[in-house]
């Protein structure tokens, strides 16, 4: 399997990083106290723009929060270095996921889930990695575990979120095993939801977005209306 080559990372300000709160977009509107946050993560070399055009296609309800990622990559952001990522240097997706945990604990909204695509899935599965109860729910869309066992491991497995894993079968950064490595993953720390589209490189299709549309509903139609994630008051 070729791995794509992608430009370097580099730092927008100095560490610890922060979300941009000026590049934050809302869909519908800016939330209000009372409103519930699903957050949209985007993936490499990406930016804040990219996922909120899925947003009028989710189910209405939530407010999602689109963040930028907090490196640069080119014209775009990232959460992390590029593939092939480093599984003994876990310090960028941490000082990410750190990032995005400061964003979620200054706002006054309760966060309930994330969608993420690429790093921003790996980014949405390592927060749960980190707090298994800082969201009720995921989408992991072509992403990956962080390669490397990680200390809130065992109470994610215990805990299980619900988490749907959407990819494509012609996926270059995915062969056979590595497939075979997420799902196994995946299936003992959440309970896992597939949705393989045979014929999808490294992106999303009007079938898995139906997928996603279809299953945050079911999330925010749940007994607690999805709000089993982490709000300001924690």
């Amino acid at each position: 399997m070729s791995t794509p080559r992608f430009p370097p990372v580099t730092r927008l300000t100095p560490a610890p990083s922060a979300i941009d709160d000026a590049a934050v977009r809302f869909h519908p509107r800016p939330p209000g106290p009372e409103d519930r946050i699903v957050l949209l993560l985007h993936g490499l070399g990406s930016h804040e723009e990219d996922l909120l055009g899925l947003a009028p296609m989710l189910p209405p309800g939530p407010v999602y929060a689109s963040l930028r990622g907090v490196l640069a990559c080119g014209a775009g952001y990232a959460w992390m270095a590029p593939p092939l990522v480093d599984p003994s240097d876990p310090s960028l997706i941490d000082e990410s996921s750190a990032a995005v945990e400061d964003w979620i604990a200054r706002t006054p909204w309760t966060v309930v889930g994330a969608i993420g695509f690429s790093q921003g899935g790996m980014l949405a599965l390592q927060l749960l990695r980190r707090d298994a109860r800082a969201l009720a729910w995921i989408v992991q869309l072509s992403g990956r575990p962080f390669g490397a066992p990680q200390p809130g491991d065992a109470a994610l497995a215990e805990r299980r979120p619900p988490a749907l894993w959407g990819h494509g079968g012609l996926d270059p950064l995915f062969d056979a095993a590595a497939e075979d490595e997420v799902r196994a993953f995946m299936t003992a720390h959440t309970a896992l939801e597939e949705v393989r589209r045979p014929s999808l490189g490294h992106g999303i299709d009007q079938e898995e977005l139906a997928a996603i549309a279809g299953f945050v509903g079911r999330m925010l139609e749940g007994a607690d209306g999805g709000a089993g994630g982490r709000s300001a008051e924690g």
